[in-house]
């Protein structure tokens, strides 16, 4: 396992599977002699602060916080990415907190609720703790 921040990528697919939003997410690196090496990470799930935010396809996002890790499945090793918190960012790496800054998003995607399968459904209106006596 291993925790990361300050990662910068762009994001190619949004998909909500059993509840969850994942992101697949692309990322780049220059080499010496000019040319690049560039991942896909498939399947990033959204958890935490970044569960609550919109992104959209071909948005760039600043992962802040996130976590890198091994799952074994049929006898078979896969890595996962797991996103507790994002930003969307502009061309020059500002952070836009008004969700998501793509002109002409594909698809928007909310806040699903877990257990929710295919189906959207809304967020669930905030707690308030007024009437609790501590």
């Amino acid at each position: 396992m291993a925790n990361f921040s300050g990662k910068f990528l762009k994001v190619w697919k949004v998909k909500e599977n059993n509840g969850y939003i994942k992101l697949d997410l692309g990322d780049s690196q220059k080499n010496k002699d000019g040319s690049y090496d560039n991942w896909t990470w498939f399947d990033c799930l959204l958890l935490g602060e970044a569960g609550k935010k919109t992104f959209y396809e071909q948005d760039t996002i600043e992962i802040t916080s996130g976590m890198i890790y091994q799952e074994k499945y049929n006898e078979k090793w896969y890595t996962r990415v797991k996103i507790f918190h994002a930003h969307v960012v502009d061309k020059e790496g500002n952070r836009s907190d008004n969700e998501a800054t793509s002109p002409a998003p594909k698809k928007e995607y909310g806040k699903f609720v877990p257990g929710g399968g295919s189906q959207f459904k809304p967020a669930a209106a905030p707690f308030k703790d007024d009437d609790i006596p501590f």
